[in-house]
C-alpha cells in the first residue's frame, strides 16, 4: 500500500472576494507499506490482520483508548508497520499538536518527526502550526537560511504553510524585488504567492498600460490577470460603449461575461429590487458573498445600473 500525504497551501487570489483561495496541492511525502493495496487490506477479516500482521485485539484497544477507535484495517496495519503503538501516540500527543489523525501519525513516523524536530520548527518562528504543515516542512526540506532570507524581506508574520509554498514556488529576494519594482509594495505572503502563481511581471503590467489601464493597484492587477484581460476584452467593451479606462469596470464586465445576453438580462431586471449576489451567481454559476469585497460589489452594481440605462 502507498499512503500519500498532501497539504493544501492557501494563497489569496484575485477572485472578486478577498477570502477566495487558490489551492496549491503540495506533495509532502509517501509512505510505503504492505505489498497488498489498501482496498485488499480493508477487505481482510479481523482474524487475518491478527494472524498476518499482528494486529491483536489488545493493540486495537490500547490505541482506541487514545482516540483512535475508528481505524480501517489498512490504517491498523500501517500503524503496526510503522511501530505506532500506545506509547508512541502518547509521546507525540505531548507535543501539543491538536486533532492529529491516523494519516498524520503515520506521516510523523515515516518522516522520523519527533518532539525535538517540532521544537526546532517552532524556534524558527512558527508557533501556530499543525501536524500536516510539519510533515510538509520536513518533506519539502526548507533550508533555515531561506527562512531567514524571507523573514528579512519583511515577511516576518508568514505562516509555516505559506513558507512551504514560497519554497515550492521559488519565491526569493529577486522575485520579491521584481514585484516591488512594478510599484506593488507592502504585499503580504498570500498576495506574493498569487503574484508568483499568476506570473505577474513587467510585460503584463506594460500590456495593461497599453490598453489604457494605468495606476492599477495590487488587487486589480491580480484580477486583470485572472480574468485574462487583453485587447479583445477591451475591444468587446468598446463595442458596447462601456470602456472608461477603469480597471475595476473592466474586471466587473469580465466577471459578468459581457455579451448580448448580459444586456438583455440586465434590461429585464427590476433595477430597484434585485439581488446582486443572485444575479452574479446566475452569470457565473457560483455563489459570491458581498461582504468579502464590498468595493468590487459596488462596481458590479454601478456597471449593472449603467447598462440598465443604456438606450439599446
Amino acid at each position: 500500500m502507498n499512503i500519500t500525504f498532501w497539504t493544501k497551501i492557501k494563497a489569496i487570489t484575485p477572485s472578486f472576494t478577498q477570502s477566495a483561495v487558490m489551492g496549491s496541492l503540495l506533495f509532502i511525502g509517501q509512505v510505503s507499506g504492505l505489498n497488498a493495496n489498501e482496498y485488499d487490506r480493508d477487505r481482510m477479516s479481523s482474524k487475518q490482520i491478527n494472524d498476518i500482521h499482528g494486529v491483536t485485539s489488545e493493540f486495537i484497544k490500547s490505541i482506541a483508548n487514545l482516540g483512535f477507535d475508528h481505524l480501517s484495517h489498512g490504517e491498523l496495519i500501517a500503524f503496526k508497520e510503522h511501530d505506532i503503538n500506545a506509547a508512541y501516540i502518547k509521546e507525540i500527543q505531548k507535543i501539543g499538536l491538536n486533532n492529529m489523525g491516523a494519516g498524520e501519525l503515520i506521516g510523523f513516523s515515516a518522516h522520523n518527526i519527533d518532539a525535538n524536530y517540532v521544537d526546532e520548527v517552532r524556534q524558527l518562528g512558527f508557533s501556530n502550526i499543525n501536524a500536516g504543515e510539519v510533515i510538509a516542512f520536513k518533506a519539502q526540506g526548507v533550508d533555515p537560511k531561506y527562512i531567514e532570507e524571507i523573514h528579512g524581506l519583511g515577511f516576518d508574520s508568514i505562516s509555516l504553510g505559506e513558507m512551504i509554498a514560497f519554497d515550492e514556488h521559488d519565491i526569493d529576494t529577486s522575485k520579491i524585488n521584481e514585484v516591488n519594482k512594478l510599484g506593488f509594495i507592502n504585499i503580504n505572503a498570500g498576495e506574493m504567492l498569487a503574484f508568483s502563481i499568476l506570473d505577474i511581471n513587467k510585460t503584463f503590467v506594460d500590456e495593461m498600460e497599453g490598453l489604457g489601464l494605468t495606476q492599477i493597484n495590487k488587487k486589480e492587477v491580480l484580477r486583470l490577470k485572472q480574468y485574462n484581460i487583453n485587447q479583445a476584452t477591451i475591444d468587446n467593451i468598446n463595442n458596447y460603449g462601456l470602456y472608461n479606462q477603469q480597471a475595476n469596470t473592466v474586471i466587473a464586465l469580465a466577471m459578468l461575461k459581457l455579451d448580448d445576453s448580459l444586456i438583455r438580462e440586465i434590461k429585464a431586471l427590476d433595477i430597484n429590487n434585485y439581488s446582486m449576489g443572485d444575479f452574479l451567481a446566475s452569470r457565473t454559476g457560483k455563489k459570491h458573498k458581498s461582504h468579502h469585497d464590498i468595493e468590487m460589489f459596488n462596481e458590479l452594481a454601478n456597471v449593472v445600473a449603467t447598462i440598465h440605462r443604456l438606450k439599446i
